[in-house]
Formats: structure tokens, sequence, C-alpha cells
């Protein structure tokens, strides 16, 4: 699923620093990095690369609906 998130400056750049060092897409790294952290905060997160797509996929917790994004939209 495609997703777009707007990343300062700092972050993209050390994420694209990451994916270089890693031999790695910039997607699959910022997956990779994401899940990371949410295990940090002691979410479960598995990541997985989609058949259909080749993109990285996680999954928390539970599934974001269009409900959700419309929340967090509005609460911008």
């Amino acid at each position: 699923m495609r997703t777009t998130v707007d990343l300062p400056p700092a972050v993209r750049a050390r994420a694209l620093e990451v994916a270089a060092a890693r031999g790695m897409s910039v997607s699959a790294t910022i997956a990779e990095l994401t899940s990371l952290g949410s295990e940090r905060l002691d979410e479960p997160v598995t990541t997985y690369i989609d058949e259909r797509s080749g993109f990285p996929v996680m999954r928390f917790g539970r599934r974001i609906t269009m409900e959700d994004v419309v929340a967090a939209l509005d609460d911008e």
C-alpha cells in the first residue's frame, strides 16, 4: 500500500544513508526503522514483502481503516 509521509529533511537524509549503507530500498529501510521504533513501544509489529506488489508491508496490532485516516487528517 502506498502511503505519503512528510519527513523532516534530516530524517529523510538519514533514511537515505541507512538504505545506501545496507543496500536496501528507502521504503524497506523506513519500514524496518518504523518497526524497530514500534517494538520499543511494546506494540506487536510484523513486516513482510507483499508478493503481489513487492512493497514492504507492516502489520500493527489492528488494521488501519479509512475512518482512522480521515480522523488523523482532521487532527491536522
